[in-house]
């Protein structure tokens, strides 16, 4: 019996039409997802091509604050996109100064003609430097010195009357020091490289450190800004350009090398001229500074390292000197004199420009003003008031002067802040030493990242505000009165700590031995043995010396007597010894132990 046959016509019939519009479905949507793309692409290339072309939706250049485009360009391969911002603010700054150079100013600084510009000649150009140096090392440092070294308001360093002073001002120089070298980061030579090149790398690689990083500047700047108990923030984050404790004057100067820095070759000769003032004036800023750090018992080693390798004998001021002399010799052969010239010209207006911009002095003036009316102790007592909501929780059965941590932060936030300053938490004058900032919000304490950078700024600065020792006015006292004293020829002899005698003549030019001389001399003690205060302070042999009718009685004013009775009355406390010898290892043959 045959098989039944089937009728396939109909179920091909049907496999073909669903075929059919499943492809008709595929291709419909693929028509329309490609549609969709192009017109979504479509819209993307508008608005970038609209953002670019419309300078109204586009910030400019003034629409920034000098924190923030040191941001970006710290930063820059986050940045690509700002480089035209860059070049402006170089080219808006060299434009300054190549009008502010073609004249003396009363109102400079330094001195009227510290920046006038003159044509170029070797020897008048040798000559100009020399001069350039010799008035900014004499009117920085050696009158200075004649004059007993004053910190005083009306000295020249005001901002280093007390410690607090001068960490407030190591603050506003960070984005400065911790940039240093910056300037000549596109400079570094890849293949075959000239005489001229191979000297800014020198300056560059020695900047760095030569790859030691206890010599690395930037970290020897950190180490004193850590003495102090500051913390930093990485300077590649935006929470270090928006410390509310740096104005925004102080990103200025620095900015100016990170923007000339990305287009190496276009400015070229300015960065010559950049080299040129930082290395050629950098011992007259630091040996006065080295002194500076020394008085608050800091150490000098930042300052050691730039007036060692940043010498104009044979460091990096004859380095960039000789830099200089070799490229317009180049410039001279290749394209003639007038061309020299117009190099030069430019060369200059990069001296001028990193000379004259963002000067802090008189923004830093109206911030002591501020912090005069709300002193560190208002700010800190402020601090207590924002973390107290949380912390009248967080802290257990912590006590303080055997008071609940918990209860004091419920009440009066001045009651706490005292406590504070009289418990062992701190040591007043000294934050790195105090063990609120040392142990309980470091890394291993209880209150780790409790604070930002900000917060302990403020608990950094009440506690170096803290019973200013009279250590520094005592020393300052001394080398005020040091001319008058030895016109007195004063010959009495006192005791050195080591068992050796000198006189108080011999001695008058250095402080520290002379306090610890008149302490090893008994001349602070009172005159029955019994323990220093108030009602016997009159029979220190000391007291006896300057008061009316002692030897040294017609030098001193009242005020400064009253210098001497705090001093005596703090118990006599000398200066801190500080470390000030450093081996400077450069990458050339010269080497220094200072």
């Amino acid at each position: 019996m045959p098989l039944p046959t089937l009728d396939l016509l109909p179920l091909t019939t049907f496999l073909t039409r669903s075929r059919i519009l499943e492809i008709t479905t595929c291709i419909c949507l693929a028509i329309l997802t490609t549609t969709y793309y192009r017109r979504d692409k479509k819209k993307k290339i508008d608005k970038l091509e609209s953002s670019s072309d419309n300078t109204t939706t586009r910030k400019k250049l003034d629409d920034y604050s000098y924190r923030d485009l040191f941001h970006f360009f710290i930063n820059p391969e986050d940045h690509f996109d700002k480089y035209d911002l860059a070049k402006e603010f170089s080219e808006r700054m060299h434009a300054e100064a190549a009008v502010y150079m073609m004249r003396d100013h009363d109102d400079d600084p330094d001195f009227p003609d510290h920046f006038t510009y003159i044509p170029y000649e070797r020897e008048a150009v040798d000559k100009r430097l020399e001069y350039i140096f010799n008035r900014l090392w004499k009117g920085r440092y050696l009158d200075w010195l004649e004059a007993g070294m004053p910190v005083d308001s009306n000295s020249q360093y005001w901002w280093a009357q007390t410690k607090l002073h001068l960490a407030t001002w190591l603050m506003q120089r960070e984005p400065f020091h911790l940039t240093d070298g910056v300037w000549l980061r596109g400079n570094a030579p890849t293949g075959p490289c000239t005489l001229i090149d191979a000297k800014l790398f020198a300056i560059y690689i020695d900047e760095l450190g030569n790859g030691d990083v206890e010599q690395n500047h930037c970290n020897v700047y950190l180490n004193v800004l850590s003495a102090l108990g500051l913390s930093v923030p990485d300077i590649h984050t935006r929470e270090f350009v928006d410390q509310k404790s740096i104005m925004d004057i102080s990103f200025k100067k620095p900015l100016l090398t990170l923007t000339t820095s990305l287009f190496p070759k276009a400015f070229y000769p300015e960065i010559l001229g950049y080299t040129l003032w930082l290395e050629t004036t950098s011992a007259t800023e630091h040996s006065p500074l080295r002194k500076l750090l020394e008085r608050h018992g800091l150490s000098p080693k930042f300052s050691l390292l730039h007036t060692a390798i940043d010498n104009n004998a044979n460091g990096h001021g004859r380095y960039a000197i000789e830099a200089i002399y070799l490229y317009l010799e180049e410039i001279g052969t290749k394209y003639g004199d007038n061309e020299v010239q117009i190099q030069w010209k430019r060369i200059w207006t990069g001296y001028t420009a990193y000379g004259m911009i963002g000067n802090i002095d008189d923004e830093l003036r109206k911030l002591f003003d501020i912090q005069k009316r709300t002193t560190p102790r208002d700010e800190f007592i402020n601090l207590i008031k924002k973390k107290a909501p949380m912390a009248q929780k967080m802290h257990g059965k912590r006590k303080i002067d055997g008071c609940y941590l918990n209860e004091l932060f419920m009440g009066d936030p001045k009651i706490l802040c005292e406590k504070l300053e009289n418990s062992n938490m701190i040591v007043k004058g000294d934050p790195k030493s105090s063990f609120l900032l040392n142990h309980a919000v470091s890394f291993h304490g209880p209150m780790y990242q409790v604070f930002d950078t900000d917060e302990l700024t403020i608990i950094s600065r009440w506690i170096l505000s803290l019973e200013p020792s009279a250590v520094n006015d005592m020393y300052s006292l001394i080398l005020k009165k040091r001319r008058h004293a030895q016109n007195a020829h004063i010959n009495i002899k006192l005791k050195l700590p080591d068992g050796n005698e000198k006189t108080i003549h011999e001695l008058l030019s250095k402080p520290d031995q002379l306090m610890a001389a008149l302490r090893a001399s008994d001349y602070c003690h009172p005159e029955n043995g019994l323990p220093l205060k108030e009602e016997n302070l009159h029979t220190c042999k000391l007291m006896v010396l300057v008061s009316d009718g002692g030897a040294m009685s017609h030098i001193f004013t009242s005020y400064e007597l009253d210098i001497i009775r705090r001093w005596l009355l703090q118990g006599a406390p000398l200066p801190p010894e500080v470390d000030d010898i450093v081996k400077i290892q450069s990458h050339d043959t010269f080497q220094y132990e200072l």
